[in-house]
C-alpha cells in the first residue's frame, strides 16, 4: 500500500511526520516525483552502503539525496511531496553486465531507435543499467554495431536504463566451447583484431586464455582498464591465472568442467578468491544446489549475478538465432534442437523471488550480487549507491511479492 500527500510544508525531521496525514491510497502505484522541489520518501526499508536493510526516511532535492532521517529543516522553505511506503524496500537498481537484449531487440544487430526503446522498457522492468553484450560475428559487423551503441552511450535518454558500456562476448572464444555460437564467427584473440573493432566504451571482453598467445591481448586489455573475463574456454586453471583475468564468464557454462585432479578454468573461477564469477540466475543453467555451492565458496564481493538474456527474452516463443532454431519451453528455458542451452529468457528482476525461494540467496544477497558488485566491477559505484550527496539510481520493491514496482534513474 502506498499513500500520497502533496504540498505539505516541510517543517520537521522526516521520521517525525505523523502517519495520520496519509492522503489518497492507490494500491500498486508510485506517484511521479516532482523534481523541481523536494520529495520525501517516508518509512521505507532501505538497502544501505553497509549492505544492511534498515527503516529510513529519504529526502531528495533535484534528484540528489540530501538527507537520510535527520537534517536541518531551516534550509528548506518549499513545499514537499511525500511518498509514504508501506512494506516496500528501496534498493540500488539492478545492473546486468551480461545481457544480449530483450523483447526481440538485439544489442548485436538492432538499430539505434529500437535499442533506445528497449532501454526505456528495461527501466520499467526494474533494470537500472546494462552492459550491452554482443555475439560473435564478423569484425566489420561488430565494429559497425559498436558505433550504434556508442551513440546511445554519448547521448542517453532520460528515464531509460543506463547503457554503461559494451561487453564483447566474442569473437575471441574457443571453438571447443562454442556453446550455441557458430565457430566460423570466431576470431583469433589478438590486439590487432581487437583494435579493428575501434572499441570505444568496451568495458568487458570475454577471452579464451589458452588461445591468447603470450596473453598479449589480455594484458593489453588490462592496461586499458578493461575487464578481462575468461570464458568459452578449455583453459587450465594456470592459464587463467597467467592471463590476469579478473573474472570468469557465466561460471560452469561453456567452459572445461571442474576436475578433481587437473584444475581447469572452472576450478579457478570457483576457488580463486581474487577472481569474480558471473552466475546466470535462471536456475536452469545452474542447478539451485550448484548456485548454493558457488555462493558458499565465493567471497560475497566476488559474485556477479547476470541474466545472459537473449534478444528474445521476455517473449515465450520460438525464434531463430544465428540461423539456428531455438525453442522455449514452459519454464522459459531456451534450447536448440540438439538440446544445447541457448541462453536465458528472463530478466534479473523477474527471477528475484524464484532465486530466494529455490536457493539460500536472500534479498539482500540479490541486491549485492545484481547491483553492488557489478557497480564496483564497472567503476560506477556512486551512480548506484543510496547515500547523501549522490543521485542514486534505485528501485522500489514490494516486500511480499519481491517484485520491482518502479525504478528511478538518477
Amino acid at each position: 500500500m502506498i499513500d500520497k500527500v502533496n504540498n505539505i510544508s516541510f517543517g520537521a525531521r522526516i521520521a517525525d511526520i505523523p502517519k495520520v496525514i496519509h492522503g489518497t491510497v492507490e494500491k500498486n502505484f508510485l506517484p511521479k516525483l516532482n523534481m523541481r522541489g523536494y520529495t520525501a520518501i517516508i518509512g521505507a526499508d532501505v538497502y544501505t552502503p553497509s549492505n544492511k536493510i534498515v527503516r529510513q526516511d529519504l529526502l531528495f532535492y533535484n534528484n540528489k539525496l540530501v538527507a537520510v532521517d535527520d537534517y536541518n529543516p531551516s534550509k528548506i522553505n518549499s513545499a514537499v511531496q511525500y511518498i509514504i511506503l508501506d512494506e516496500k524496500t528501496v534498493a540500488p537498481a539492478v545492473i546486468d553486465q551480461h545481457i544480449h537484449g530483450g523483447y526481440g531487440v538485439s544489442f548485436h544487430t538492432s538499430d539505434e531507435g529500437a535499442i533506445r526503446d528497449l532501454l526505456k522498457r528495461f527501466a520499467k522492468d526494474g533494470i537500472g543499467g546494462v552492459v550491452a553484450t554482443t555475439l560473435p560475428g564478423k569484425l566489420q559487423d561488430i565494429k559497425m554495431q559498436l558505433k550504434v551503441l556508442n551513440r546511445i552511450i554519448k547521448n542517453p535518454d532520460k528515464r531509460a536504463a543506463k547503457l554503461l558500456g559494451i561487453h564483447l562476448e566474442g569473437p575471441f572464444l574457443s571453438p571447443k566451447k562454442a556453446g550455441i555460437h557458430p565457430p566460423e564467427m570466431f576470431s583469433a584473440p589478438t590486439i590487432e583484431n581487437f583494435l579493428k573493432l575501434e572499441p570505444e566504451n568496451v568495458k568487458i571482453v570475454t577471452v579464451a586464455p589458452e588461445l591468447d598467445e603470450g596473453y598479449e591481448l589480455s594484458r593489453y586489455l588490462k592496461s586499458k582498464g578493461i575487464v578481462v573475463s575468461a570464458g568459452h574456454s578449455m583453459a587450465s586453471a594456470q592459464q587463467v591465472s597467467d592471463s590476469g583475468a579478473s573474472q570468469v564468464t557465466h561460471i560452469f557454462n561453456a567452459m572445461a568442467p571442474f576436475h578433481h585432479r587437473t584444475p581447469t578454468i572452472a576450478n579457478e573461477g570457483l576457488l580463486n578468491p581474487k577472481i569474480a564469477a558471473e552466475m546466470i540466475g535462471d536456475t536452469s543453467h545452474l542447478d539451485p544446489q550448484t548456485m548454493d555451492l558457488i555462493m558458499k565458496e565465493k567471497p560475497k564481493d566476488k559474485l556477479i549475478l547476470i541474466s545472459d538474456a537473449l534478444p528474445n527474452a521476455g517473449k515465450k516463443e520460438d525464434f531463430l538465432m544465428n540461423g539456428i532454431e531455438i525453442h522455449v519451453d514452459d519454464n522459459w528455458v531456451a534450447k536448440s534442437d540438439d538440446g544445447v542451452l541457448a541462453g536465458n529468457m528472463q530478466f534479473l528482476p523477474n527471477v528475484a523471488k524464484k532465486l530466494i525461494d529455490k536457493t539460500t540467496m536472500t534479498f539482500r544477497d540479490f541486491v549485492r550480487y545484481s547491483s553492488v558488485n557489478p557497480a564496483k566491477n564497472l567503476k560506477v559505484k556512486e551512480q548506484f549507491t543510496i547515500r547523501e550527496g549522490l543521485k542514486p539510481t534505485f528501485t522500489v520493491w514490494d516486500n511480499k511479492t519481491v517484485a520491482p514496482e518502479k525504478t528511478f534513474i538518477s
